[in-house]
């Protein structure tokens, strides 16, 4: 399957892109050129987004949808897309998608390819669900490898449409693609082995044992928090059950026996020794308490008493002359009076307020324990059978219900050792035997054909551009947790990104070289992988991927800063969309955003 349209009924570089003797394309930025300083970029990487919404990618990460100024520039515009595809079949099969409702798309078959950019009025196909638009351009591909693998052809794009995440040297591997760093390794490890020409339904298979093993443990723990048990103390909980029956049997037995004389004895017990215990000290308290009340509300005084103008008056009757500053006095002694009375009093009401909150506490005490002494006298002094065959039923059932609770807490541990002896069977036997196949397999690598030619075929591409050898290999860890490494010399890995994205290229193509016999992908896009200082680099990559397109009719799509293109080197033939800055026509889509 090769590219060969993309356009848009509104502005953008529609694009043309050649097929022919495989096809080396070049989308061409000149950096230079731009208006300003704050413009954006000019698109090309936006491009390989494109195609990878095109190729129905799921809308929510594509660009068009993230930002508050893309949704305004492009969305509710009545923005349509196209792409035309050359299948392996030799038929074209156009793809269309809406940007205002991206899971409607439709195709449109054709035998030949499209004169200009026909924006299609009637289509094919148009499934009525995303799902089933995927499925059907699944089938319209027809890849083998994913008629042998059952896998889907959108799982695979990504090693035909590296964009720049996908070349990150942090990720410390070649293979695993920004899409996949979150899923886990049983996301694309399998997918990987299998296209290397190794059985990946093996290593598919112990992922899943290995997460039924996971998940069998995380349920082993959350029954033994939920019934408050762990395996390992199965024995106590039998103990404890062999007591309950024994305090079962004998309340069983009184019952039947009609003998008493033990709980009467126990009850006796209780009330001599605690209940009449309580109540002579609940009594001395209560004493205590109502004395100190009455202590209390005895020591209230009244207002002073003291009648100034009396006194003057009697002084004038016995004409006894009563100073100025004496009667000034008196008032002063006076007012000092009504002061400290009116203190001790608020302190004496406060301290009488307390002590009958606690004398009305004691008095509800002293309530519930006479009312259970008297039905402790009442249980000794009353014989009648059905009084106390009421409160040896009432301990029966108490004791039943303790023992079904320890029934259950068995039965629950009961389970969790089946689960541990299923854990442990599924290790020795089903995790084990995939282990040993895949040992089988990657101690006899040699004689796995198309792993060891995509292997020759990606050194053979590393060292004609980096005049360096490296290697593809495969390490198994003693969980057999498959690592595919690429082994390449320090001096590269020094070299950083650059050298980094050229193994990623090797890569891509070596798959394509060795499955061109194969209904596959005979495209792959690779975005910006000319960079660096090394123009002897630059130039042996340009010309070695030109001559890979050729021997081996693949399709390359390359973008490109002008100025990383080396002295010597004109690729004007091979570009299929030249942009720039110098005005909103030289961007991908003719506007900033």
């Amino acid at each position: 399957m090769k590219l060969s349209k993309l356009y848009s009924n509104k502005p953008f570089h529609n694009t043309t892109f050649i097929t022919d003797k495989g096809g080396f394309n070049v989308v061409m930025g000149d950096a230079k050129e731009k208006r300003r300083e704050n413009s954006h970029s000019l698109g090309k990487s936006k491009l390989g987004e494109l195609l990878n919404f095109m190729l129905l990618k799921d809308h929510k990460s594509i660009f068009f949808y993230s930002k508050k100024t893309t949704k305004e520039k492009f969305l509710n515009k009545g923005y349509d897309f196209y792409l035309e595809i050359l299948l392996n079949n030799g038929k074209y099969l156009t793809i269309k998608r809406s940007l205002d409702k991206p899971t409607k798309v439709s195709f449109k078959l054709n035998n030949k390819k499209s004169d200009g950019y026909i924006q299609y009025e009637t289509f094919d196909e148009s499934p009525k669900s995303f799902k089933k638009a995927k499925n059907y351009l699944n089938e319209q591909l027809n890849f083998d490898f994913c008629n042998q693998t059952g896998e889907s052809y959108r799982k695979l794009v990504n090693y035909s449409l590296r964009t720049q995440g996908d070349y990150d040297p942090n990720s410390n591997t070649i293979f695993q693609l920004k899409k996949f760093i979150r899923g886990g390794d049983k996301h694309w490890k399998p997918l990987l082995f299998s296209l290397l020409g190794f059985e990946g339904s093996i290593l598919q298979e112990k992922y899943e044992i290995e997460e039924l093993i996971k998940n069998t443990n995380k349920t082993i723990k959350e029954q033994e928090k939920d019934f408050g048990v762990k395996s390992e103390e199965k024995d106590l909980l039998v103990g404890k059950i062999q007591q309950a029956e024994i305090k079962r049997n004998e309340v069983v037995k009184q019952l039947d026996n009609l003998n008493f004389y033990q709980q009467d004895k126990e009850t006796i017990k209780e009330l001599v020794g605690s209940v009449e215990e309580d109540i002579a000290l609940l009594n001395s308290k209560l004493y205590n308490i109502e004395y100190d009340i009455k202590k209390l509300e005895e020591s209230i005084q009244n207002e002073f008493a003291f009648d100034l103008e009396r006194v003057k008056n009697l002084f004038e009757e016995v004409n006894i002359h009563f100073p100025n500053q004496l009667s000034k006095s008196y008032e002063q002694l006076l007012q000092f009076n009504h002061q400290i009375t009116d203190e001790r009093n608020t302190q004496i009401l406060e301290t009488l307020k307390e002590k009958k909150i606690e004398e009305k506490q004691i008095n509800e005490d002293l309530f519930e324990k006479n009312n259970k002494r008297e039905e402790y006298r009442g249980l000794i002094q009353d014989t009648s059978l059905f009084k106390k065959l009421m409160q040896n039923q009432k301990e029966l059932v108490s004791i039943e219900k303790e023992l079904s609770r320890y029934d259950g807490q068995l039965e629950a541990i009961e389970k969790i050792e089946k689960k541990k002896s299923l854990i442990e069977e599924t290790e020795n036997n089903d995790l084990q035997e995939k282990k040993d196949e895949l040992k089988k397999i990657l101690d006899n690598t040699a004689s796995n054909e198309l792993y060891m030619n995509i292997r020759k075929s990606f050194s053979k591409i590393v060292n004609d551009i980096l005049n360096e050898v490296a290697l593809i290999t495969i390490k198994p860890y003693s969980t057999y947790n498959i690592e595919f490494e690429p082994n390449f010399p320090q001096s590269a890995k020094d070299e950083g990104n650059t050298y980094y994205k050229i193994l990623c290229l090797a890569f891509d193509l070596a798959i394509l070289i060795n499955y061109k016999d194969q209904s596959y992908f005979r495209f792959v896009y690779h975005d910006d992988v000319v960079a660096g200082d090394d123009n002897g680099v630059k130039k042996r990559l340009i010309e070695t991927v030109k001559n890979i397109c050729i021997k081996h009719d693949i399709q390359y799509i390359l973008t490109v800063v002008k100025d990383n293109i080396p002295p010597g080197i004109n690729l004007d033939e091979n570009t299929v969309i030249n942009l720039h800055g110098n005005n909103e026509d030289g961007l991908l889509f003719k506007m900033d955003f």
